[in-house]
C-alpha cells in the first residue's frame, strides 16, 4: 500500500512555486507487528529505521523494516 501511495504522489502531486511547477516525491519506511515488533515503540523505531533507508537510497522510495 505504501508503495501504491508513493508512486501517486510521485505521478500525479505537483506544486507551484513562484509561478513554477514543482514534482513532489515522497519516501515510506513500514514495519508490521508482530513480525518486526513486540511493543508500539518497537513498530515506531523499525519503521523509523526503514524509511531512514529508504531516504539513503536515494529518497522517493519505499523500505519495509
Amino acid at each position: 500500500a505504501a508503495e501504491r501511495i508513493r508512486s501517486r504522489i510521485e505521478r500525479d502531486l505537483e506544486v507551484r512555486i513562484d509561478g513554477s511547477i514543482a514534482r513532489v516525491t515522497a519516501s515510506f519506511g513500514v514495519a508490521a507487528y508482530p513480525a518486526q515488533a513486540a511493543t508500539a515503540g518497537d513498530l515506531i523505531e523499525a519503521a523509523d529505521q526503514a524509511l531512514y533507508a529508504a531516504k539513503r537510497a536515494g529518497k522517493n522510495a519505499t523500505r519495509a523494516a
